[in-house]
Protein backbone atom coordinates (compact mmCIF):
# COMPACT_ATOMS: atom_id res chain seq x y z
CA UNK A 1 0.00 0.00 0.00
CA UNK A 2 1.27 3.46 -0.76
CA UNK A 3 0.15 6.78 0.64
CA UNK A 4 -0.02 9.92 -1.49
CA UNK A 5 -1.06 13.41 -0.42
CA UNK A 6 -2.15 16.17 -2.78
CA UNK A 7 -2.54 19.79 -1.72
CA UNK A 8 -5.07 21.80 -3.73
CA UNK A 9 -6.17 25.36 -3.07
CA UNK A 10 -9.22 24.77 -5.30
CA UNK A 11 -11.08 22.60 -2.75
CA UNK A 12 -13.99 24.10 -0.81
CA UNK A 13 -13.24 21.73 2.09
CA UNK A 14 -10.67 19.03 2.90
CA UNK A 15 -11.38 15.64 1.38
CA UNK A 16 -9.89 12.21 2.02
CA UNK A 17 -10.19 9.65 -0.80
CA UNK A 18 -9.10 6.04 -0.35
CA UNK A 19 -8.82 3.86 -3.47
CA UNK A 20 -8.66 0.09 -2.97
CA UNK A 21 -9.11 -3.04 -5.06
CA UNK A 22 -11.45 -4.61 -2.50
CA UNK A 23 -12.93 -3.81 0.92
CA UNK A 24 -11.27 -5.69 3.75
CA UNK A 25 -10.74 -5.48 7.52
CA UNK A 26 -7.71 -3.20 7.16
CA UNK A 27 -9.80 -0.65 5.25
CA UNK A 28 -12.50 -0.68 7.92
CA UNK A 29 -9.88 -0.14 10.64
CA UNK A 30 -8.34 2.70 8.62
CA UNK A 31 -11.74 4.38 8.14
CA UNK A 32 -12.46 4.07 11.87
CA UNK A 33 -9.05 5.50 12.81
CA UNK A 34 -9.46 8.47 10.46
CA UNK A 35 -12.99 9.06 11.75
CA UNK A 36 -11.76 8.98 15.36
CA UNK A 37 -9.03 11.50 14.58
CA UNK A 38 -11.50 13.82 12.87
CA UNK A 39 -13.95 13.50 15.77
CA UNK A 40 -11.32 14.34 18.36
CA UNK A 41 -9.62 11.08 19.24
CA UNK A 42 -10.39 8.00 21.30
CA UNK A 43 -11.24 9.73 24.60
CA UNK A 44 -13.75 12.21 25.94
CA UNK A 45 -13.35 14.62 28.86
CA UNK A 46 -16.11 14.11 31.47
CA UNK A 47 -16.66 15.23 35.07
CA UNK A 48 -17.80 13.45 38.21
CA UNK A 49 -17.83 14.72 41.80
CA UNK A 50 -16.04 17.92 40.78
CA UNK A 51 -13.15 16.03 39.15
CA UNK A 52 -12.35 15.80 35.46
CA UNK A 53 -11.79 12.37 33.91
CA UNK A 54 -10.58 11.28 30.49
CA UNK A 55 -12.76 8.32 29.49
CA UNK A 56 -12.25 6.08 26.47
CA UNK A 57 -15.22 6.47 24.14
CA UNK A 58 -15.74 2.72 23.69
CA UNK A 59 -16.28 2.34 27.48
CA UNK A 60 -19.32 4.63 27.40
CA UNK A 61 -22.60 2.70 27.34
CA UNK A 62 -24.96 5.59 26.70
CA UNK A 63 -25.61 9.30 27.13
CA UNK A 64 -28.85 10.65 28.55
CA UNK A 65 -30.20 14.14 28.90
CA UNK A 66 -32.12 14.96 32.08
CA UNK A 67 -32.78 18.14 34.07
CA UNK A 68 -30.82 20.29 31.62
CA UNK A 69 -27.64 18.19 31.89
CA UNK A 70 -26.13 15.39 29.83
CA UNK A 71 -24.92 12.29 31.67
CA UNK A 72 -22.49 9.68 30.31
CA UNK A 73 -22.94 6.16 31.73
CA UNK A 74 -20.21 3.52 31.89
CA UNK A 75 -20.65 0.09 33.47
CA UNK A 76 -19.53 1.37 36.87
CA UNK A 77 -19.96 5.16 36.94
CA UNK A 78 -22.05 8.14 35.82
CA UNK A 79 -20.30 11.27 34.56
CA UNK A 80 -21.50 14.70 33.47
CA UNK A 81 -20.70 15.74 29.90
CA UNK A 82 -20.09 19.34 28.88
CA UNK A 83 -21.50 18.70 25.40
CA UNK A 84 -25.14 18.59 24.37
CA UNK A 85 -26.59 15.46 22.76
CA UNK A 86 -26.54 16.80 19.21
CA UNK A 87 -22.83 17.68 19.65
CA UNK A 88 -22.07 14.21 21.00
CA UNK A 89 -23.70 12.65 17.93
CA UNK A 90 -20.96 14.34 15.88
CA UNK A 91 -18.09 13.64 18.31
CA UNK A 92 -18.73 9.97 18.97
CA UNK A 93 -17.82 7.00 16.75
CA UNK A 94 -20.45 5.55 14.37
CA UNK A 95 -21.30 2.89 16.96
CA UNK A 96 -23.33 5.52 18.84
CA UNK A 97 -26.90 6.15 17.71
CA UNK A 98 -29.80 8.19 19.03
CA UNK A 99 -32.63 5.98 20.30
CA UNK A 100 -34.92 8.66 21.76
CA UNK A 101 -35.07 12.42 22.16
CA UNK A 102 -32.96 12.13 25.30
CA UNK A 103 -30.68 9.08 24.80
CA UNK A 104 -27.74 8.10 22.58
CA UNK A 105 -26.53 4.50 22.98
CA UNK A 106 -23.38 2.60 22.00
CA UNK A 107 -24.85 -0.27 19.94
CA UNK A 108 -21.71 -2.35 20.56
CA UNK A 109 -22.74 -2.51 24.24
CA UNK A 110 -26.32 -3.72 23.64
CA UNK A 111 -26.93 -7.15 25.13
CA UNK A 112 -30.61 -7.56 24.38
CA UNK A 113 -33.62 -5.77 22.89
CA UNK A 114 -37.16 -6.10 24.16
CA UNK A 115 -39.74 -4.47 21.93
CA UNK A 116 -43.40 -4.00 22.71
CA UNK A 117 -45.92 -4.32 19.88
CA UNK A 118 -47.12 -0.82 20.60
CA UNK A 119 -44.96 1.95 22.04
CA UNK A 120 -41.40 1.99 23.24
CA UNK A 121 -38.88 -0.80 23.75
CA UNK A 122 -36.08 -1.54 26.17
CA UNK A 123 -32.36 -2.24 25.70
CA UNK A 124 -30.25 -4.11 28.25
CA UNK A 125 -26.56 -3.21 28.18
CA UNK A 126 -23.59 -5.57 28.55
CA UNK A 127 -21.76 -6.17 31.76
CA UNK A 128 -23.93 -4.12 34.09
CA UNK A 129 -27.60 -4.86 33.46
CA UNK A 130 -28.42 -1.17 32.96
CA UNK A 131 -31.55 -0.62 30.89
CA UNK A 132 -32.53 2.23 28.60
CA UNK A 133 -35.73 2.81 26.69
CA UNK A 134 -35.94 3.53 22.98
CA UNK A 135 -38.69 5.28 21.08
CA UNK A 136 -40.39 3.41 18.27
CA UNK A 137 -39.66 6.41 16.02
CA UNK A 138 -35.95 5.54 16.31
CA UNK A 139 -36.32 1.74 16.15
CA UNK A 140 -35.55 1.34 12.42
CA UNK A 141 -32.37 3.42 12.79
CA UNK A 142 -31.36 1.32 15.80
CA UNK A 143 -31.91 -1.91 13.84
CA UNK A 144 -29.92 -0.56 10.90
CA UNK A 145 -26.98 0.48 13.12
CA UNK A 146 -26.87 -2.88 14.91
CA UNK A 147 -26.85 -4.72 11.58
CA UNK A 148 -24.19 -2.38 10.16
CA UNK A 149 -21.91 -2.90 13.16
CA UNK A 150 -22.41 -6.66 13.04
CA UNK A 151 -21.36 -6.73 9.37
CA UNK A 152 -18.26 -4.61 10.12
CA UNK A 153 -16.99 -7.09 12.72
Amino acid sequence: MRIRTEVSADLAEDEIVIRVKARDERLTELEDAIGDLLRGGQCLSLTSDGREYVVEKHRILFFESANGKVYAHTADRIYTAEHRLFELEQLMPPTFVRISKSVIVNVMQVESIHRELVGNGELTLRGCGKRVYFSRAYYKLLQYKIEEMRLRK
